[in-house]
């Protein structure tokens, strides 16, 4: 298992695992919080914790993420396809009014959560 004494990682792995935990949500905080500020700056005056949470990577450094980016994009795009269809499937969800559905997603993610923070070492 990851973390385990004589586990290692190819260079490969590593870069997959990265992008999915690392630089996706650098994509994500980056275009998230260009779509509220070019909006109306003043709407993040009305956000609580959870958008300042949420946008906080969206400062890191241009020039150490343009090269992220670019070094990995092979990977970063793959994930960044999954993360469109998975938005899909929620926004149908959501649209169809399938509060069954929208709950029983809610509930699967809440409890995978709750099982990796009860062994994270976040």
């Amino acid at each position: 298992m990851f973390g385990e004494p004589g586990f290692f990682l190819t260079a490969q792995e590593h870069d997959r695992i990265c992008a999915l935990v690392s630089h996706l949500p650098h994509v994500i905080a980056n275009v998230y919080a260009s779509q509220v500020y070019e909006k109306d700056y003043s709407f993040s005056q009305l956000a609580g914790s959870s958008f300042r949470d949420f946008t906080r990577i969206a400062g890191s450094s241009p020039e150490v993420w343009l090269d992220i980016f670019l070094t990995n994009q092979a990977q970063i795009l793959s994930f960044i396809d999954e993360l469109e269809e998975g938005i899909r499937i929620m926004k149908e969800i959501i649209k169809s009014g399938d509060v069954d559905g929208l709950k029983a997603f809610l509930t699967k993610v809440k409890k995978l959560k709750e099982r990796i923070d009860g062994y994270d070492s976040l």
